[in-house]
């Protein structure tokens, strides 16, 4: 039997937040996004799109990295691909415009490491599966989340309308209204990882 792969978390403390200027989302509403999703498709055909998993650790238990837009919205950090971007080289392109400090004075030390889930958007909707349905073709997106490895400690520099939240997994495990299907997955994508709490 193949042992559990590692991930050393360090506690929050560690870590240091600053902010940057604001970051504004491209759309106002979830029906801008998919129909500026629907025109990018036209373009470039399937979106990709990538997202990080930032681990550390508070009262010996881990807790994941997320934004809050507003009172109801969370993010994982990342986003979309340029067409042909290789996905690790545009993960850390997206991990350092949405956290990395400006000017860019300092850059995080970003390991990326391994890939717990693909997801896929059927539709220009919501509804997001850990699988393609057989009966679509056509896809309109493809989303890898990928554990991000962090250094014992960094420094973040968070854009001023974003809040950047340490939220505990016990939290996210199918809590799917709060979060969504796929940030409430991430525990059970997680389980197979063997967690060092390093308090150091």
């Amino acid at each position: 039997m193949l042992p559990s792969p590692v991930v050393n978390t360090y506690p929050l403390d560690n870590y240091d937040f600053g902010e940057k200027e604001p970051k504004m989302e491209k759309d106002t509403s979830v029906a801008d996004r998919f129909e500026r999703m629907r025109i990018n498709y036209m373009k470039e055909g399937m979106r990709t799109s990538v997202a990080g998993i930032l681990l550390v650790q508070e009262h010996n238990h881990p807790h994941i990295l997320l934004f809050r837009i507003g009172n109801t919205f969370w993010k994982l950090p990342g986003g979309r691909l340029k067409p042909g971007e290789n996905e690790i080289e545009g993960l850390k392109r997206k991990l350092l415009s949405k956290l990395g400090p400006s000017p860019a004075s300092f850059q995080p030390n970003w390991q990326i490491g391994e890939c717990v889930a693909t997801w896929w958007r059927p539709n220009f909707e919501r509804v997001m599966y850990p699988y393609c349905p057989p009966h679509i073709t056509k896809p309109k997106e493809c989303k890898k989340l990928f554990v991000v490895h962090l250094s014992e400690r960094e420094y973040f520099a968070i854009p001023q309308n974003l809040k950047l939240i340490a939220v505990p997994l016990f939290e996210l495990y199918g809590n799917f209204k709060r979060f969504g299907t796929v940030i409430s997955s991430i525990p059970q994508q997680l389980s197979r990882f063997q967690f060092n709490m390093v308090t150091s």
